[in-house]
């Protein structure tokens, strides 16, 4: 009991900290994510910090999969919602990317700045990337045409990212319509075939 305790103490401080780091990030720039401010903000003395996480690289690599876990609850909760049809992953997968938080998108950018100079950070997302992959290749689609809609929307979600997008929130909320409508055309015709 006592460990299931402590653990639950773990994961309430970790998530804590990938809070107060993605405030950080988002506020100030990947490049102010620092132990220090990172203890500034949470309250937790510097040495427990690197006590969790040794180094800047495992602090990134522990909020990378936080994130990527964060995606698959998303995810799920769209594919439990949608109706059950053959198109439910794709869909679920293409709104659980289009609908990432200011947070998450601010992070994305800090972690491609700090995979510039070490790629390793994007081992996890790419062994993440390979399963869903395997969800494209295996939609009613195809992987050609589902791979269509989900480069279109992480196309749009990098220009986003590294904050160069110029659509106004009504303009995204059409792009992510359209997506979706694309999808039923696109799966409409794919049975008629």
């Amino acid at each position: 009991m006592e460990s299931t305790e402590s653990k639950k103490i773990e994961d309430n401080r970790k998530l804590t900290i990938f809070r107060a780091a993605e405030a950080i990030v988002s506020e100030r720039g990947a490049s102010q994510l620092t132990f220090s401010s990172l203890s500034e903000r949470t309250g937790i003395d510097q040495a427990d910090l690197e006590t969790l996480f040794p180094d800047r690289e495992a602090l990134l690599a522990a909020m990378i999969e936080h994130r990527l876990e964060r995606f698959r609850v998303r995810w799920r909760a769209y594919e439990s919602v949608l109706p059950d049809e053959p198109m439910r992953e794709l869909k679920s997968l293409l709104l659980s990317n289009l609908s990432e938080s200011n947070e998450e998108k601010n992070l994305d950018s800090a972690i491609l700045a700090a995979a510039a100079s070490n790629p390793e950070l994007l081992q996890t997302t790419s062994d993440d990337v390979q399963g869903l992959f395997h969800i494209l290749a295996e939609s009613p689609l195809g992987l050609a045409q589902a791979s269509i809609l989900f480069f279109s929307v992480r196309g749009y979600r990098l220009f986003e990212q590294i904050g160069i997008c110029p659509m106004t929130d009504l303009q995204r909320s059409e792009f992510q319509e359209q997506i979706m409508r694309l999808a039923r055309t696109l799966y409409e015709q794919k049975t008629e075939e």
